[in-house]
């Protein structure tokens, strides 16, 4: 017995390679083996197969079994060697996904897809930012960057990195160079505006550094807590930027001038109250913002704005070019119809 145990030990420490390939052998050594040695007891391979798996695995349904001395010398083979061998498999695979799901839940795992957003620095602000694009994308892809010790969120669109976001190594963990877009949101745990802009700048440093490096476009967006850093963000090269307390500013003081508008404002800000802000490229028949505009309130799609201008004091006359981005709020059945032809 004691013999047995020391042979189990070292067959446990043996590599999970080399356990599958043991196994492997033995499941064809058995599957061929009973197969010529008793023709007409196993007619097929399957036959063979099926019984050199109901062995290995202790079910022994009784439906095959050897009767000559060739047949149950093989079984009995399968009873000291392949039953162990079996076990070990079994139990390294079960460790194996054991460690997978503890290492994704740590952070720990490199994300391989593409095209997916990434959101740094985990808040309220931006798991509410996630349930809206969940909301407006349900096939969207994500990667959370933060340094917890596990993932705050467990959604299996959501793919979690433990690490410092500044360090290029850390973002280049996220696949960051084939995602889609780059959200930095200020971290809640600093308390002096200036460090949290501090912090903000020096993860979009490092993300325009990797940007420069592989000659890859990368689109960031930062959350900034004080409108007088900006430049220093346009240093970098970011152009789009959420300032953290002008949106309630603003709302609450259009809400005190214009009492009910509340309600206009969150449909213009989330998927989930039907309509939503879409990007269209300009119509080539379309000349004027007039035209355009017109156009798109009979198919059921109001302008908003075109590239980042509201101002449409001059819409009659105003030239309307090719290379414009209009921004309209429309159904999605709607902006479906108008990218139809696209």
């Amino acid at each position: 017995m004691a013999i047995f145990m020391r042979l189990w030990k070292q067959v446990s420490k043996m590599d999970f390679g080399f356990i599958l390939l043991l196994s492997v052998i033995i499941i064809l050594l058995g599957t061929f083996g009973i197969y010529f040695l008793e023709p007409e007891g196993f007619p097929s391979l399957f036959d063979g197969f099926w019984w050199t798996m109901t062995t290995l695995t202790t079910v022994g349904y009784g439906d095959y079994y050897p009767v000559t001395v060739g047949g149950r010398l093989l079984g009995i083979f399968l009873f000291i060697f392949g039953i162990g061998i079996i076990g070990v498999l079994i139990s390294k695979t079960v460790d194996a996904i054991t460690t997978f799901q503890k290492y994704k839940r740590e952070g720990k795992l490199e994300y391989t897809m593409n095209d997916h957003f990434i959101y740094i620095n985990w808040s309220k602000k931006t798991e509410r930012a996630i349930a809206e694009v969940l909301a407006h994308s349900p096939e969207a892809e994500m990667v959370l960057i933060d340094t917890l010790g596990e993932s705050p969120v467990d959604h299996a669109q959501i793919h979690y990195i433990q690490g410092d976001p500044s360090d290029e190594d850390i973002l280049l963990r996220a696949n960051i160079l084939d995602s889609k877009r780059v959200a930095i949101f200020s971290d809640s745990r600093i308390e002096d505006p200036s460090l949290i802009d501090g912090k903000t700048l020096l993860i979009a440093s490092a993300v325009e550094g990797l940007s420069k490096t592989h000659e890859k476009e990368i689109h960031t967006i930062v959350e900034i807590s004080e409108d007088r850093h900006i430049p220093k963000f346009k240093h970098i090269a970011v152009e789009d930027f959420i300032l953290s307390t002008d949106s309630v500013s603003f709302l609450m003081a259009k809400a005190t001038i214009h009492p009910g508008t509340t309600s206009l404002f969150r449909q213009l800000l989330s998927k989930r109250y039907g309509n939503n802000i879409h990007e269209l490229k300009a119509n080539p028949e379309w000349k004027t913002i007039k035209q355009a505009s017109e156009e798109l309130l009979q198919k059921g799609a109001i302008l908003l704005a075109v590239n980042d201008s509201m101002d449409f004091t001059d819409a009659i006359n105003r030239e309307l070019l090719e290379s414009d981005t209009l921004y309209v709020v429309c159904h999605d059945r709607v902006y479906e119809q108008l990218t139809a032809g696209e």
